[in-house]
């Protein structure tokens, strides 16, 4: 049994063209060059000099064959150097009985620890936080004698545990406010907000990760079958449906002419795009100079959307491939981008730097705004505008179900399907009004909603 997995594959072209840098020198000019990966669990690491992590970059004509057989190839001869050591101390590879009997807190622990460079850092934070809950139910029970109603007990403990860990996290900032009291050294600080436990949200993500673990062990033949995947496991714990929160028609308006008071910066640019385009805000931090295209004769300004913000960096890949597009901008918010782009501008030449094409649209010279510091301000300008609470996603919501309500179901809004778009529209009751109900906004044509669907609730969209 191989207890060395080589991580996903890496494709060091493509990493090299987004850079811009040259490819790697190599004989065929026809192969692709990737970095393949072995991250080593830290009880064999002593056998390999220490190390947590083997690579070697290896050139392949395609995956099917060639990648695939060289993946193979250097995890069996890794695992066969940790065998040698193995048998060396008394040791050997693990069986499947011995898998079979091994507690599922661990063997879910080592399933997250393989996973680990080939998911994103926030996914694996994540899985990490579901495998809180499963170890403290059925941490310890052996693999092979875990059964439904196991995996049931640790789903229905969510709520529990989370409430104790909540308030035990809760007494420790207490007695730490406490503390800083007596020794003169607390500033004023707000109340304590409310007690956060966690719901069927949670609950739903916990059983999938169950069930993603036990399918991991019936792929390598560790075990027979999946017990999470019983049918009133499902059916007791459904999936939780995406948070839809457009604003209505006076709501709208007031939150435009809020945001239209803004003196020119990066919060008054950024409220408006994402008001007036229906972006994702990974996106609109994302925007460079570049995608900003001015309104020419007869036509209106546009923004390119082809990249996103993920971890603080801009990569040049959406969410889907949809989400890649072109959406036109009002007078007012082209006006407004215009100005802001002028000012960066002269920030720049002040400091003896030039705006170029890739320079990011928002943010400190050559740095992209990151989604905490956006964040900070965007609740700073709700709160003091009276929409305490409002998501900035809210916004995307409230441009797809104005646009459908106005008629406008053709924009090229990322959204997907137009049946999916259509079913956002009757998510809550709207009222009709455009987001560039302001100076400079055209007006679609208006179509009425089709009768018998303004309350109906239908599946999210992201």
């Amino acid at each position: 049994m191989q207890l060395l997995h080589c991580d996903k594959p890496y494709n060091l072209d493509e990493a090299a063209a987004r850079r811009g840098t040259p490819r790697r020198k190599r004989k065929d000019s026809r192969t692709t060059a990737y970095e393949l990966t072995i991250r080593i669990p830290e009880e064999h690491r002593r056998h390999f000099g220490g190390k947590k992590k083997l690579t070697r970059v290896v050139f392949a004509l395609n995956k099917k064959v060639d990648l695939k057989g060289q993946v193979r190839a250097f995890e069996e001869e890794k695992n066969a150097i940790l065998d040698l050591a193995l048998e060396a101390r008394g040791g050997g590879s693990l069986d499947s009985a011995a898998w079979a009997a091994m507690p599922f807190g661990e063997y879910a622990e080592r399933y997250v620890e393989r996973r680990a460079g080939v998911i994103s850092p926030a996914s694996t934070a994540n899985e990490r936080r579901y495998l809180k809950y499963a170890k403290a139910t059925i941490g310890s029970i052996p693999l092979k004698e875990l059964v439904a109603e196991d995996v049931e007990r640790c789903v229905l403990a969510v709520p529990r545990l989370s409430e104790e860990w909540a308030l035990e996290k809760r007494r420790r900032e207490e007695e730490n406010r406490e503390r800083l009291r007596q020794e003169g050294r607390l500033k004023r600080r707000a109340p304590f907000s409310p007690v956060r436990v966690a719901g069927p949200a949670m609950q739903s993500k916990v059983l999938k990760f169950v069930r993603e673990v036990l399918n991991d062990a019936v792929d390598r033949e560790h075990v027979g079958r999946n017990v999470a995947k019983k049918r009133f496991l499902s059916k007791s714990f459904r999936k939780g449906r995406p948070l839809i929160d457009p604003l209505m028609e006076d709501e709208a308006g007031m939150f435009l002419e809020k945001a239209s008071s803004l003196p020119l910066g990066m919060t008054k640019v950024a409220v408006l795009v994402l008001f007036s385009t229906g972006m994702r805000p990974e996106e609109m931090l994302a925007l460079r100079v570049g995608a900003f295209v001015p309104a020419g004769e007869g036509g209106d300004a546009q923004v390119r959307i082809v990249a996103a913000q993920r971890a603080g960096r801009i990569e040049n890949y959406t969410k889907s491939d949809s989400s890649m597009r072109t959406v036109p901008l009002d007078r007012y918010t082209a006006s407004v981008v215009e100005a802001w782009i002028e000012e960066k501008r002269r920030s720049l030449d002040e400091m003896g730097l030039v705006l170029r094409s890739s320079t990011p649209l928002l943010g400190e010279t050559g740095n992209p705004w990151s989604y905490n510091s956006f964040k900070k301000r965007w609740n700073a300008f709700v709160r003091k505008a009276g929409f305490a609470g409002t998501r900035p996603y809210a916004l995307r919501h409230t441009f797809a179900t104005i646009n459908l309500a106005r008629g406008g179901g053709e924009h090229k809004d990322g959204f997907g399907a137009p049946r999916a778009r259509r079913r956002v529209l009757h998510a809550r009751p709207v009222r009709r009004v455009h987001p560039g109900d302001h100076e400079g906004a055209r007006e679609p044509l208006r179509r009425q909603a089709r009768p018998g669907t303004r309350g109906r609730r239908g599946k999210a969209w992201t």
